[in-house]
């Protein structure tokens, strides 16, 4: 586990992420548990990023941050760092965030990565749709910021998932431009997710966050369940598409 070493620039958002510098002497996003959005919205973060490491969407690599007793920092009005776990995205210098991701879809492989980004919102239920561009690599898209995912809710219960079942959690995003290929790779990987695999993504959130074991694994069974439907979807989206 990372290690909080010094805060650097605080960010005023709903969370009161910060930025800062880790032991391994890169810098992250810092989100707290206990933030002004909730714990919950940590589990989100967490769970999303790593399922969309297993299916290959192009999401910013996350890792657990130890925040040491000794760092006192007031990171939101009248929230202050303690001792805990946090969470923690890592930086990407020079990007630019925005909410169209049209924008830039003909640069560099956006068609490909915007591909299996929509297969991960349709798996997780996003939600907050943003999109950060790596300005030195052709405005190349990363997914990030994903505590409003899991149906959009920073409160978010597994029966809310479990009421959606398999529908389609497509809105808010414009599948025309996509590249065919990726559609269908990215529905491969989607199908071939195992209940073991996400079991051992949601193993990793720390208990702290305001959840439990239980509550994971019910999670992991949810998000699994609506894999062959997701999948189902974007092979259809895939006939759809005029770009190989």
């Amino acid at each position: 586990m990372l290690r909080l070493v010094a805060v650097l620039k605080p960010h005023n958002s709903g969370t009161g992420a910060f930025l800062a510098l880790a032991d391994d002497h890169r810098q992250y996003w810092v989100k707290p548990p206990g933030n002004p959005q909730g714990s919950r919205t940590l589990v989100a973060e967490y769970v999303v990023s790593g399922i969309g490491s297993l299916i290959g969407a192009p999401v910013r690599e996350t890792r657990l941050l130890e925040i040491p007793r000794h760092v006192r920092f007031e990171y939101a009005p009248g929230h202050f760092l303690r001792p805990s776990i946090a969470h923690a995205s890592l930086n990407l210098e020079r990007a630019t965030i925005i909410d169209d991701w049209s924008e830039f879809t003909a640069y560099d492989h956006n068609r490909s990565r915007q591909a299996a980004i929509l297969g991960l919102w349709d798996l997780c239920l996003g939600g907050d749709p943003q999109w950060l561009h790596a300005a030195d690599d052709d405005y190349s898209i990363w997914s990030f910021d994903h505590g409003f995912w899991l149906a959009g809710e920073a409160d978010w219960t597994v029966a809310s998932i479990e009421r959606v079942g398999d529908r389609a959690w497509l809105q808010e995003l414009d599948a025309r431009r996509l590249s065919r290929a990726s559609l269908l790779s990215t529905a491969e990987a989607i199908r071939g997710l195992q209940i073991d695999s996400v079991e051992a993504v949601v193993r990793g959130v720390p208990l702290s966050w305001d959840t439990s074991q239980h509550e994971m694994s019910e999670l992991a069974r949810v998000l699994c369940g609506r894999a062959p439907a997701v999948a189902d979807r974007l092979d259809q989206l895939a006939m759809l598409s005029p770009h190989p």
